[in-house]
């Protein structure tokens, strides 16, 4: 009989060990999923502002440009920059802002051109973006309408002050047609750490593909693309995670994450 009781007693004990592993882990994955996308959002929701000339925004104004930011232009210095605030009036303002972006245009050796990205106490939702971006269009490239981006250390800090630290690479191919911005593709990898410090990795399978009459009515997520984001449990261990952007009617796309043990997790803007 006391045997029986033991034996029933380590059951009991070993389930409930196996349950709380279990919790952890799902809850551990769901985290993931969640800062995945993230920082994923954080990567795209600002491209189009890049991609825009300095003479574009000399001629802009505020209501044409998604998000509705106050545009202040330095001349000289030949720097932009695009303040946000909340505005019930701008109907392109499908994603909470603020904070300032700085565009900084510069010409290099006359004719490749490059354009610096920076963030100053700049949010989306309910998390920051702190660092830089360096664009660069190379005249010596065959391919006119060639972005390359290059970044290290950005960091994602979320309302806890948690943060994500990515280094990473990209290549933007812009479709202009009579000097109109139609779409534009988005290729790259990048690596870094997550919020609790473990390594991380994207490795794109195809390009994401962005609509530009989406971006401009302040819709931000790819309409297309698939990526697969590792998160390393030791040096050689990584759980793999599926990001595929599809768009379900115009203008309405939406960022599926397939987690390593089969769930799928819908996110919209």
């Amino acid at each position: 009989m006391k045997n029986q009781i033991f034996i029933l007693l380590a059951a009991f004990f070993i389930y409930s060990c196996t349950n709380d592993i279990e919790r952890n882990i799902t809850t551990n994955l769901q985290a993931e999923a969640n800062e995945i996308f993230q920082t994923s959002l954080a990567l795209e929701e600002s491209l189009s502002y890049v991609f825009l000339s300095f003479e574009d925004y000399q001629d802009a104004q505020t209501d044409t440009l998604p998000g509705c930011p106050t545009i202040l232009i330095d001349e000289i210095d030949k720097k932009v920059e695009l303040q946000f605030t909340v505005n019930s009036n701008c109907p392109s303002q499908k994603l909470n802002r603020s904070g300032n972006l700085v565009l900084d245009f510069n010409t290099i050796n006359l004719i490749d051109q490059e354009v610096l990205l920076s963030y100053d106490n700049y949010k989306i939702k309910a998390f920051e973006i702190i660092g830089n971006r360096r664009f660069t269009k190379s005249a010596s490239i065959s391919s006119s309408n060639l972005w390359q981006e290059n970044f290290m250390d950005l960091l994602i800090v979320d309302e806890f002050q948690n943060s994500t630290k990515i280094s990473g690479s990209y290549d933007h191919r812009l479709e202009i047609i009579n000097d109109t911005l139609i779409s534009f593709t988005s290729s790259g990898n990048l690596e870094g750490r997550n919020i609790t410090g473990r390594p991380l990795k994207m490795t794109q399978i195809t390009p994401r593909l962005y609509q530009n009459v989406c971006i401009e009515e302040g819709q931000v997520i790819a309409s297309s693309g698939v990526e697969t984001w590792e998160i390393f449990r030791t040096p050689t261990r990584s759980l793999a995670h599926t990001l595929t952007f599809s768009s379900d009617s115009a203008c309405v796309s939406k960022a599926s994450l397939q987690l390593s043990d089969g769930r799928l997790i819908v996110f919209e803007q």
